[in-house]
């Protein structure tokens, strides 16, 4: 296994998520520089590059990101403060009662109201 989870270059898991995506979107990019309000795919990114940005987390957190989550959060400051939320018991994030649980939780609910269904015309009761 290739892994630079003990490669000096690289900060323990637990640094600061803002540093560890801009470091990383730099050298994915090839670019000298992010903003944290940059747009990952604005910036020249696609999801080709987005397995080395996961591959790469992998490394320098020890965290499992699923790629979803990186389509999802495709600023520098959307994807720092989602891994700065703790991650799940299986090592992907967020942890259970985190923010996507509880958009989650909001869906299960349903709306307020149920919407009545609209009612249907057959064409074959249609005069012409």
């Amino acid at each position: 296994m290739n892994s630079h989870r003990h490669d000096a270059r690289y900060p323990a898991a637990g640094g600061d998520p803002v540093q560890v995506v801009t470091e990383l979107w730099c050298e994915v990019l090839s670019l000298p520089e992010v903003n944290p309000s940059d747009n990952f795919f604005d910036l020249g990114g696609h999801s080709v590059l987005l397995h080395a940005v996961q591959e790469g987390l992998r490394a320098r957190l020890g965290r499992e990101v699923p790629l979803v989550d990186l389509f999802q959060y495709p600023t520098v400051r959307a994807l720092a403060a989602h891994l700065a939320e703790p991650a799940g018991a299986d090592g992907t994030g967020p942890a259970p009662g985190g923010r996507l649980a509880r958009v989650e939780a909001g869906r299960r609910r349903g709306p307020a109201e149920p919407f009545a269904p609209a009612s249907r015309h057959d064409e074959e009761d249609e005069d012409w």
